[in-house]
């Protein structure tokens, strides 16, 4: 997996040092790529990549998830006909994603991205998503 072309940020290496050792049950696995992790092997596998270039504004689908700790993150979410689910942090810099195989997670792809949500609330939010009642 290629890296982001801001992979390099110190940011992103303290996501990647303090990424859990587990995510929806699948074991951690070191990548050879700077600010990339995975967890599981293969067509299975939820890959991080940390450093990729920040969402501009966008109509795309953008939610808000909220950990049991209050912790909230804004994601764009867009799935695509293969089976993955895409994550990435929105208003946030470095940006994130994770890529999350429905077969891994057929129920609540989401909760990768729940479990992360105090990993990801360390780099700070610069923007927020917003809807039309927002306006």
């Amino acid at each position: 997996m290629p890296p982001g072309p801001a992979a390099a940020d110190p940011a992103c290496a303290d996501v990647i040092v303090g990424a859990p050792e587990e995510l929806l049950g699948l074991p951690r696995q070191e990548t050879t790529s700077q600010g990339t992790l995975a967890w599981g092997t293969g067509d299975g596998a939820v890959v991080l990549r940390c450093g990729v270039a920040p969402p501009p504004p966008t109509t795309e689908h953008c939610a808000t998830l909220e950990d049991t700790s209050g912790t909230q993150i804004d994601w764009i979410v867009r799935e695509d006909e293969s089976g993955y689910v895409r994550f990435t942090t929105y208003g946030r810099e470095p940006a994130i994603d994770l890529t999350v195989p429905r077969a891994s997670a057929p129920d609540q792809p989401s909760a990768a991205a729940l479990d992360l949500g105090q990993l990801v609330g360390a780099i700070p939010a610069t923007a927020h998503c917003v809807g039309a009642g927002d306006l």
